[in-house]
């Protein structure tokens, strides 16, 4: 996170000499769509605990978010960004007992839903191209609890709080054309102030329960993110 403080204070040191094609009294509006990054490296890695001769473990998988995002432009260099995302994280549970060699495998998922609130900062790197970095936060609504179930195990991710807020960090590429929008690839960082969740698993044998453990869900994310922003002339020309 120091990294990334440090490189948005270059990039708004950068920013406040660069000109040429900008932002300023512009209201812009766009789509995303972000692939979500499972990572060690941000603690998004695998949990392992061993209860007895029963080992469980809840990985990441590949999930996603897409939304759509409003840009309001106050200068040359600076705008607000906010909007509205739907957050689909997929999870593997495995359970493996040791002395019969029995394995189980399963998935379940959280869906969430996401108010970001950023401050960016923009370089100009060419006529029509940007480098841009914003820090803000985000707002997490968690509609419910989550639980999936089998012959031989149940799980129930019983959710902190209905609102969870976040750390949210990005840079990223942008390509503006004058009448056919705006084009940007990225990276973002989630993290939330706490955890998600907390996922209980029992394993069970002739639908009696066994051992069980439980897991707290950070929550931390990396994406790639794809966006499209729709050419919007600047308020004054509208009124």
């Amino acid at each position: 996170m120091i990294k990334a403080v440090k490189a948005l204070t270059f990039l708004i040191f950068l920013a406040s000499v660069s000109q040429g094609f900008s932002q300023k009294r512009v209201t812009t509006f766009g789509l995303q769509f972000k692939p979500i990054v499972s990572s060690e490296v941000i603690n998004t890695g695998g949990q392992d605990n061993q209860v007895g001769e029963i080992g469980f473990s809840i990985e990441p998988n590949q999930g996603y978010s897409f939304g759509m995002v409003i840009r309001k432009g106050f200068t040359k260099q600076l705008s607000l960004e906010t909007g509205i995302n739907y957050t689909r994280r997929n999870y593997k549970l495995t359970i493996d007992q040791d002395t019969t060699g029995f394995s189980g495998v399963s998935d379940f998922k959280y869906i969430i839903y996401e108010i970001p609130i950023l401050g960016l900062v923009y370089v100009q790197l060419g006529e029509n191209s940007y480098l841009n970095g914003a820090l803000g936060a985000s707002i997490n609504f968690l509609p419910s609890d989550w639980d999936s179930f089998d012959t031989y195990f149940r799980h129930l991710s019983q959710r902190k709080s209905w609102i969870v807020p976040a750390l949210l960090a990005n840079i990223g590429y942008e390509y503006r054309t004058y009448d056919k929008g705006y084009f940007y690839i990225g990276f973002s960082y989630h993290r939330p102030f706490t955890e998600l969740t907390t996922a209980g698993v029992e394993f069970r044998e002739n639908d009696i329960g066994q051992e069980r453990t439980f897991f707290d869900i950070s929550g931390n994310y990396l994406t790639i993110d794809l966006r499209y922003f729709f050419h919007e002339p600047p308020d004054y020309k509208r009124r």
